[in-house]
């Protein structure tokens, strides 16, 4: 089991070791000393804790641990959930230990890879791990991002945000990506707030333990060191603004004392977690009458005031999320007030500030202080106000960071995007709204959703306290008891998201011909299990509990009164009477009404006997999902063989499995749908007859961005039949492959969403040769009917240039040199002007 380290650390064990951290300037945390501890001793650690409590200062003790403390110096891994947070943590890393060499790979950016800390995306760290171990089960030279000796030069991978592991889309990277490492590799894990943590931790130590002992040596233990308090606490309030006009309305009505509730923060939960419901009441009945009156008030209104109130009482600076990217945008440009003190000259110099950044890091500077998006930013920026979203290219989005890191911005709006992981406290944070649309209907925030956004709050070393403020006009009131769970509910649990994928399956079988049976076992290893025996032990508990309640009911036979013969009749009339023809309808109900004036104890027997019968129903049910919940694994695994094996991505023999040539293609393929394309490229022969153009119009179809349903293009509209046809194939081969999946009732978790929209716009990209045809192309694609964001042109360029990169490894493992000089051109061709990966950070 592990060791939960939740009590006082009362010893001096390892104080050198703090003040190597500290310098002696603070104390450190009961939990920073339990994780230095078990690390100094080579252990495993699981870290829980809020947002701000100090969680990073065990990853950085691990990075010295190894790179500067130990005599037998070792590498570490930084596993990060996103790009933008790996940014920043080598830009942080780099300028606070300057003797310590730092490398960052994330698919957009490749800097020192032979670095001694590599920051990398967990995505990044499951593929090399895959990889390096198909290259030495099969002894084949396989593409890798980054190659450390796992078994010589690895010493410890630190797993950022690692709850991530509950994100339905990519968790099971994380799952992987844990038992893929060698078992002498220490683990330190980082997590927000989870519900009983110790399955999690227990399941790491399990799984770790017993590939320790199959290799023989000592296996590790997991460390589990939680921390349930803030280092900064948080008050919650609600705040409801209220037009002078409102004074007449409520004259003389049950509304006018509770008026002086509005216009000011009202505290709903206090720093020590209580929940208000007296203070609920009331701003919910004031709402009331306002809507029953038509009393609006508009956020233009609402925000100023409070941006007044949050200036004049020293609550700056804040962070409003906003739950839309067009209204961050557009509530940002409602604030008329300067949020600079008098005095302070930031709001006339912030524009050289934002040069001097951009003339720093970036040889083409000019061509970012031209753009709209821009000069739109320094308007904002000159009245202490600010935006964040992912529609923002890159670039901008950095210098934003950068500046509130620095107090050039005393309000940000933002989508909650920048709650995850983006290392930016605040004073205040401000909801204009609790609940969201997440692509199914509007719900009110989880409640480790709005914790995390609400974590930003509270500065430690800075602040006392941090607030946090609901617009209450701008929302509809939840009920109290929803209000209260979004408040006070429990963290979030940790569930596998493992998904038996096409991917993992052929990277298994690409390894060195398993059979079945070793596919089934290394499946089996994820935390799919622990929840697949809960769910087996359930319905043996539930069976257990009916067979005593079926022995109970067969014991009250021997008391019936009717005899067998009649109560079957019967019984079976009652079941079927509604079927029959009115003819024979009427024949049952003279037998039925016979049987029941022979037989006084009648409906009590047939009472005991149909429970009984429905209890054996229930039994066999019950066994029934017990024996699919026991074969799941396996019937997935079989499952999803059946189909490879059907499509010839893998073939079967005697020695067991092994990858035919389109199943090595689609192996690689992370980026898109790896069995749809894996046809495309056979099928045009490697591109052949495609130019660097061509194949980059064709890879826009992955880019996932944002189109409104009445500008979506149906068909794709090229001038190359070629890029035509190939392009219809890939919805064509994915739709076949949904209906695959939907017929063998299984869910891969294959990426299968495409769109034609930029296939021919990205083709012009390519041929533009200087920036005046550049801004031509972006600003006919950027426009208010299509709903693209430059930033989002900019995600599509980088995503097409990884789809190349997983392209360039096929050619590479091929030796298909004409492939691999179109890559190389399309690279080129397509990163310039501002859609690049340029980084400030970097």
């Amino acid at each position: 089991m592990p060791i939960i380290c939740d009590k006082p650390y009362n010893s001096t064990d390892y104080s050198h070791e703090w003040n190597e951290m500290t310098s002696g300037n603070f104390d450190l945390s009961d939990f920073q000393k339990w994780a230095i501890k078990y690390m100094m001793e080579g252990q495993h650690v699981l870290i829980t804790a809020h947002t701000g409590s100090g969680k990073t200062l065990p990853a950085e003790f691990m990075i010295k641990m190894f790179t500067q403390l130990r005599n037998d110096k070792k590498k570490v891994i930084y596993a990060s959930p996103i790009k933008a947070l790996s940014n920043q943590k080598l830009h942080d890393m780099r300028i606070k230990y300057p003797d310590i060499s730092f490398g960052l790979l994330t698919g957009d950016v490749k800097d020192n890879p032979d670095a001694d800390v590599l920051i990398v995306t967990t995505e990044i760290l499951r593929n090399t791990l895959f990889n390096k171990r198909i290259a030495e089960e099969t002894s084949t030279e396989m593409p890798l991002s980054f190659n450390i000796d796992l078994e010589s030069e690895l010493g410890g991978v630190v797993f950022d945000e690692v709850h991530y592991i509950n994100d339905p889309h990519r968790g099971s990277v994380w799952e992987q990506s844990i038992l893929l490492l060698p078992p002498h590799v220490q683990i330190l894990m980082l997590s927000a707030t989870i519900d009983k943590p110790e399955s999690f931790a227990a399941w790491v130590q399990g799984e770790k333990e017993k590939q320790a002992i199959e290799i023989g040596i000592d296996p590790k233990i997991v460390a589990l060191a939680p921390t349930y308090e803030r280092v900064v606490p948080l008050t919650h309030y609600m705040w409801l603004s209220t037009h002078p006009s409102m004074a007449k309305a409520v004259k003389k009505t049950e509304i006018e004392p509770l008026m002086k509730l509005c216009n000011k923060p009202l505290v709903i939960k206090s720093a020590s977690g209580e929940y208000n419901h007296s203070n609920y009441g009331d701003i919910s009945n004031i709402k009331s009458f306002m809507w029953k009156n038509r009393i609006r008030v508009k956020r233009p209104y609402l925000l100023n005031s409070m941006v007044r109130y949050l200036k004049a009482n020293d609550m700056l600076p804040a962070i409003c999320f906003v739950f839309s990217r067009k209204h961050v945008e557009l509530a940002a440009k409602e604030i008329e007030v300067c949020l600079y003190e008098d005095g302070d000259v930031k709001s006339s110099t912030v524009e050289k500030e934002c040069r001097k950044i951009l003339m720093d890091k970036l040889p083409n500077y000019r061509e970012y202080l031209d753009l709209k998006e821009y000069t739109e930013m320094i308007a904002l920026l000159e009245k202490g106000v600010a935006i964040h979203h992912a529609g923002i290219m890159p670039v901008l989005r950095e210098m934003i960071e950068l500046l509130f890191d620095r107090g050039y911005i005393k309000l940000l709006f933002a989508t909650e995007t920048f709650a995850v992981g983006i290392n930016m406290p605040t004073k205040t944070v401000i909801f204009s709204s609790v609940d969201k649309w997440d692509g199914n209907g509007r719900r009110i925030l989880y409640p480790h959703e709005y914790t995390q956004m609400a974590g930003r709050a509270g500065r430690r070393g800075l602040d006392d306290i941090g607030h946090v403020i609901h617009c209450c006009n701008l929302f509809d009131m939840p009920t109290s008891v929803d209000y209260k769970n979004m408040l006070c509910g429990p963290p979030q649990k940790l569930t596998s998201k493992f998904k038996i994928s096409y991917g993992l399956i052929l990277s298994v079988v690409s390894s060195g011909n398993p059979s079945l049976d070793k596919i089934e076992s290394f499946v089996s290893q994820s935390m799919i299990s622990k929840d697949i025996a809960k769910e087996v032990d359930y319905h043996s508990r539930t069976i257990e509990q009916l067979d005593s309640k079926l022995e109970l009911l067969r014991s009250n036979l021997k008391h019936l009164t009717t005899p067998q013969e009649d109560l079957e009749k019967y019984i079976e009339l009652k079941e079927t009477i509604n079927n029959m023809s009115q003819k024979q309808k009427k024949k049952a109900s003279r037998e039925m009404i016979n049987i029941e004036q022979t037989h006084k104890s009648l409906s009590r027997d047939v009472d005991v006997i149909s429970r009984l019968s429905e209890t054996e129903k229930e039994i066999e049910s019950q066994q029934t999902y017990q024996q699919n919940a026991v074969r799941y694994l396996s019937d997935e695994v079989k499952r999803v063989c059946s189909i490879l094996l059907d499509n010839n991505f893998i073939v079967e023999s005697d020695n067991g499995y092994s990858v035919t040539e389109l199943g090595s293609i689609a192996s690689q393929l992370q980026e898109m749908h790896s069995l749809a394309f894996a046809r495309v490229v056979k099928e045009t022969d490697y591109f052949k007859d495609f130019t660097p153009s061509d194949i980059a119009g064709l890879l826009s179809v992955f880019t996932n961005i944002r189109i409104p349903e009445e500008t979506m293009i149906h068909f794709p509209d090229t001038d190359k039949e070629h890029v035509n046809a190939a392009c219809t194939n890939v919805k064509k081969y994915i739709e076949e492959s949904q209906q695959t999946e939907v017929t063998a009732r299984i869910n891969t978790g294959e990426n299968d969403d495409v769109h034609y929209n930029l296939v021919s716009s990205v083709m012009e990209w390519c041929c533009a040769d200087d920036e005046l045809s550049c801004r031509h192309i972006i600003n006919n694609l950027v426009t208010e009917d299509s709903q693209l964001f430059l930033g989002d042109f900019v995600k599509a360029v980088l995503k097409i240039n990884n789809c190349a990169t997983e392209l360039e490894k096929i050619a590479e493992m091929t030796n298909n040199i004409p492939l691999l000089e179109k890559l190389s051109q399309l690279h080129s061709m397509t990163l310039k002007y501002v859609a690049n990966n340029q980084s400030l950070y970097i």
